[in-house]
């Protein structure tokens, strides 16, 4: 959404009251819907957690096969769950069937791929992965790649593919801070890694950018072929373009102290008029306590 997200992991009830989630956003599946895309999420854990359900219910209207939806639809039982739900093994079997349906129609179709078995502590390690390295985090990863690998290699194959661009993404760092430590040169600058295969266009400063995830927004609208103006959307910088991203114009620290600050616009206009009325309400609440408090 080219927006940070600075809402308090304790605000979900208020998401799974509502429905809605970053409801006047303005969104890639807003974008996407309107140019009559079909639209879909898969991922091996509750589509709740988080959020992510109401998120993309709302913002493009995803349909969500989630672990909830495979156990629906009988590619599974309740006595089947693993880690988060179901396996990445799963995920990717299931979402080359996915695929497939969405290339049949006639419409264009984004279909975003949510792994979790690479996921904080250790990871869940597959009964037909590999055990060649030293820790099950290792193997973990490995396994995983080779999924992800598989899957591209196998979308590169398909009829669909020419006119496809596939994009991968991690949402954040690694979490097992000391294994790498013991892996890895001290001095040595992790960063999430990012690739865009197949895409409409060609780079003209694609070397030692700086950037986040917000800049990912503008960016992969360019990759399937749209124009952005003045290569912007929300606070995102389109990475094709010549044009510097916010982080490059002013800096991590100035970026992430304006993006920290309370903004009643963000909140009443972005997360929409329900979100801010109960926030109000809890807000008044917790003075209300306080007061009593100190009345006592």
């Amino acid at each position: 959404a080219g927006i940070p997200l600075i809402t308090p992991a304790s605000d979900y009830n208020v998401y799974l009251g509502s429905g809605k989630y970053l409801d006047n956003a303005y969104t890639l599946g807003d974008i996407l819907e309107e140019q009559g895309y079909n639209l879909e999420i898969m991922m091996g854990s509750d589509g709740e957690f988080g959020g992510r359900t109401q998120y993309f219910s709302t913002n493009g209207n995803y349909k969500i096969y989630d672990l909830n939806y495979a156990i629906e639809q009988g590619k599974m039982t309740e006595k089947d769950k693993v880690w988060w739900g179901f396996e990445d093994d799963k995920l990717f079997e299931w979402a080359k069937e996915e695929a497939l349906s969405l290339a049949s129609k006639n419409e264009p179709f984004n279909l975003i791929i949510h792994t979790a078995d690479t996921h904080f502590v250790d990871g869940y390690l597959s009964e037909f992965a590999e055990s060649k390295y030293e820790t099950q985090y290792e193997n973990v990863y490995a396994y995983t790649s080779k999924l992800v690998n598989e899957f591209v290699e196998w979308t590169a194959k398909q009829s669909f593919y020419k006119n496809t661009t596939i994009v991968i993404i991690g949402d954040h760092l690694g979490m097992q801070s000391e294994f790498y430590a013991s892996h890895i040169d001290k001095d040595y600058e992790r960063t999430v890694y990012n690739v865009i295969i197949n895409s409409a266009i060609e780079g003209t400063n694609t070397i030692n950018r700086d950037f986040t995830t917000i800049d990912m927004y503008p960016t992969i609208l360019a990759s399937i072929g749209f124009e952005i103006e003045d290569e912007r959307i929300g606070l995102g910088t389109n990475l094709f373009s010549g044009k510097q991203t916010l982080l490059e114009e002013f800096g991590y620290d100035y970026l992430d102290k304006e993006l920290r600050k309370k903004s009643t616009f963000y909140n009443k206009a972005l997360l929409g008029e329900d979100y801010y009325l109960i926030k109000e309400a809890e807000k008044k609440r917790m003075d209300n306590e306080i007061k009593n408090e100190l009345v006592k």
